[in-house]
């Protein structure tokens, strides 16, 4: 019989979201089935359909910009699209690679629902949770809103363009090259507009199940290290010195084990973070200037209130890690002061002095980084923001 009574209800209510989308692309890292051939058969099929469709929606507009475009501005306007895919099949492919790091975080999250005794524990794990879920359907209406807005209504409301040689054009979410494959024929457009319809969804539903494994391992986190600071304060009002050594012992047990825990979740996400600030930060450029200023400067209203949508995004996505990061760095202070504003000469000599090597570990700064190099907070939001601004400003003065 498990500690927590309620064990198997707690665990399928944290991983309900994240287990959701991470199956949606065969990367749930747990068995559903006792069958391994049959597991193993369904993510190769999920990896093979979602790699297949984000790759026949590059390779359109990859052949449209370099063939078909000789303008350098044009070619940095399609490239939003292609550099949006890259990012997508490189966080995914990450993932599909490092599941086993996916799977160790969540067993420790799963060690702690089932090992959970005190109520209020239970109750503060279980408020964190409904916290993370809200951040992922926020996170969710953000992405798939967008790519309704940007790949579905956008090129219905655009409608048929008709040049000066009297040619009709139909537009597509992404542009594609009509040489090789004329995507202006029927059953053609269709084809091409599903495969870039189903490719956008996936692409977006990487980006949700990304970041639905950070907020629930960043959240777990923060209502772990607010039980640590219950820990210590119950040590130093301990009344009975026969105790003292046991709740020492379960304080040091239970730093170590969230030290352990954010160092698993850092190896896990540092490089899927990593795309995507550094993916994110060149789109903002890219669609603020090209899409939003030029659009802007045209007054085509429709496709600047799409792009306008999409910069948003774009700002959420980068804004999401940063604030997980801020949420790990502000709990890392919280047990920093709480180590170094303990009521230590309520205890004995020799247990007081056991506390120095306590703060001395609190007092280390905990982050989670993009790529082990870039900390991710607000203060960093803030920094690619005014980055972006700059850029912008830059190009209009070249222009």
């Amino acid at each position: 019989m498990f500690a927590n009574k309620y064990y198997e209800h707690d665990i399928e209510n944290a991983f309900a979201m994240s287990r959701f989308f991470f199956r949606m692309l065969g990367i749930w890292p747990f068995a559903r089935t006792n069958s391994l051939h049959l597991e193993l058969l369904e993510t190769i099929t999920l990896a093979f359909v979602c790699i297949a469709f984000i790759v026949c929606e590059m390779i359109p507009t990859l052949l449209y910009m370099f063939v078909i475009l000789t303008d350098v501005r044009l070619r940095l306007k399609v490239m939003g699209c292609l550099v949006y895919s890259i990012i997508g099949l490189i966080k995914y492919g990450y993932v599909l690679l490092h599941k086993n790091q996916v799977r160790n975080c969540l067993i420790l999250i799963d060690e702690d629902w089932r090992d959970v005794v005190n109520p209020s524990d239970r109750i503060s794990m279980i408020d964190n949770v409904r916290t993370g879920k809200r951040l992922i359907v926020t996170c969710a209406l953000f992405a798939y809103l967008t790519g309704l807005a940007v790949r579905t209504i956008m090129p219905f409301a655009i409608g048929k363009i008709v040049t000066p040689q009297n040619i009709t054009i139909r537009i597509l979410p992404c542009p594609a090259d009509p040489i090789i494959f004329d995507v202006q024929r029927s059953p053609n457009y269709e084809i091409m507009f599903f495969i870039e319809f189903i490719g956008g969804f996936i692409k977006y539903t990487i980006t949700v199940a990304t970041f639905s494994f950070v907020t629930i391992c960043a959240m777990h986190f923060c209502v772990q290290s607010d039980i640590l600071v219950t820990l210590m304060n119950d040590f130093v009002n301990e009344n009975r010195p026969e105790n003292l050594n046991k709740k020492l012992a379960t304080v040091v047990e239970h730093q170590i084990k969230i030290r352990n825990f954010l160092q698993l979740v850092q190896s896990a996400i540092q490089y899927p973070s990593l795309i995507e600030v550094l993916g994110s930060t060149f789109m903002l450029c890219l669609v603020g200037y090209y899409h939003v200023i030029m659009e802007w400067e045209n007054h085509n209203i429709l496709r600047l209130c799409a792009y306008f949508i999409a910069l948003i995004m774009l700002c959420f996505n980068v804004f999401i890690y940063c604030y997980m990061g801020e949420q790990v760095i502000d709990q890392g202070d919280k047990v920093a002061l709480t180590a170094c504003t303990l009521e230590w000469h309520h205890l004995p000599d020799t247990k007081a002095r056991l506390l120095i090597l306590l703060i001395v570990i609190s007092i280390t700064p905990l982050k989670l980084k993009a790529g082990n190099f870039i900390d991710l907070s607000l203060r960093t939001f803030g920094s690619i923001i005014r980055m972006s601004v700059t850029y912008l400003n830059l190009l209009r003065s070249v222009e």
